[in-house]
């Protein structure tokens, strides 16, 4: 999920605000305010193919050719089409040629990527806000909905094979499965409940330090976490789950935690980027910078960390001792999704439907395309 959180920083505590509600919910989660939800599902990428949202609750796929332009092929829906979606915040989960896609409002679909075609009769409506991307697992779809619940769906027709009526407060975060056992956290609740894949039952349950919108992650046959509450914690999947380690950082954790050569490099609401040994939870290095919200997962590239920021910050860090490179100010976007590494430059997308190219070495923008139409 791309992350999506409007920030701002009183003393006691937050509320929670859904996009299009009028009410507001306090939850104590921290010393924090959020609302939201605010975001964009990250591109994706699979035999030279892009899946992207350049329009909201519209997906386009094509490919960038050789001077960075988007050459569009298809959009899902068709201008034709009678689906009136709100708009992604999951990321499209490819399987094959498919792409399972899960929109705000609750409609759910596969869409094959090279044609941009329906692969099911109709799309199929979960009764729910989703916001957490779904998962394919054994043939099987499974989607976290917003009110807490997780639908299970055949990924190859769109048929409902059962549905877990399981926690307390609601789901922003994307799942994991690890054996038989699917893990979800809660926003509201300050835990993570693991459900038994065989009959739905809830197998465990065991409190956290804070919500959750970072969606989980695995490290070493170990489960992830990020909070609201600042803290990066690893848990061994017994039942119940057993705290490994917990390491406490600055500011919320928002995006999802990257594993990479033997590091988890998690990025903060506070402006830190820091590596942590998966192993022991100890900080191998940090970087902050001022004025910086990081809200997206970080990328990669030969040896460079590139980190941006919701307001049109960008850093570049050496991967092995958190020095930083380069830094750059892109003026006058937004950035709420992942970028995508892409013939060795990291393609962002802006909320103003612009598809921005850097230089991962160097920092340097070298392409700007935005779709007129």
């Amino acid at each position: 999920m791309a992350q999506f959180l409007r920030t701002h920083q009183p003393k006691l505590m937050f509320h929670v605000k859904l996009l299009l509600l009028t009410s507001l919910i306090l939850i104590s989660m921290g010393c924090a305010q959020v609302s939201g939800p605010e975001g964009w599902a990250n591109p994706v990428e699979k035999n030279d193919t892009v899946v992207l949202q350049l329009k909201r609750g519209v997906f386009s796929g094509g490919a960038l050719n050789s001077s960075g332009r988007f050459l569009e092929n298809w959009r899902f829906p068709y201008d034709k089409d009678d689906w009136d979606l709100e708009g992604f915040y999951a990321t499209p989960i490819i399987d094959g040629k498919n792409a399972y896609i899960a929109d705000y409002s609750g409609q759910i679909g596969s869409i094959d990527i090279e044609t941009g075609r329906l692969n099911w009769p109709d799309m199929r409506d979960v009764g729910s806000k989703v916001i957490a991307s779904p998962i394919v697992h054994n043939g099987r779809l499974y989607i976290a909905t917003e009110n807490g619940n997780v639908l299970v769906i055949n990924k190859d027709t769109g048929a409902l094979i059962d549905s877990f009526e399981q926690t307390e407060g609601r789901i922003w975060a994307s799942p994991i499965i690890l054996g038989n056992t699917l893990y979800i956290a809660s926003l509201d609740a300050k835990k993570i409940v693991g459900i038994n894949l065989s009959n739905g039952v809830i197998d465990s349950k065991l409190a956290i330090s804070g919500g959750v919108v970072s969606s989980l992650s695995t490290a070493g046959g170990k489960i992830i976490v990020g909070t609201l509450s600042g803290h990066l914690s690893a848990f061994i999947p017994t039942n119940p789950p057993v705290k490994d380690w917990d390491q406490s950082l600055e500011g919320w954790v928002i995006a999802k935690p990257l594993l990479s050569s033997g590091a988890i490099y998690v990025v903060t609401s506070h402006g830190t980027i820091v590596a942590v040994n998966p192993t022991n939870g100890e900080i191998i290095w940090k970087s902050t910078h001022e004025n910086a919200n990081f809200s997206t997962t970080p990328i990669i590239s030969n040896g460079i960390v590139v980190a941006i920021s919701r307001k049109g910050n960008v850093v570049g860090l050496d991967q092995t001792n958190g020095n930083v490179l380069w830094e750059r100010k892109i003026e006058d976007v937004k950035f709420l999704s992942k970028p995508l590494l892409i013939n060795k430059q990291a393609i962002i997308l802006s909320h103003s439907e612009e598809i921005i190219h850097i230089n991962p070495q160097t920092g340097n923008v070298s392409n700007r395309y935005k779709r007129e139409d």
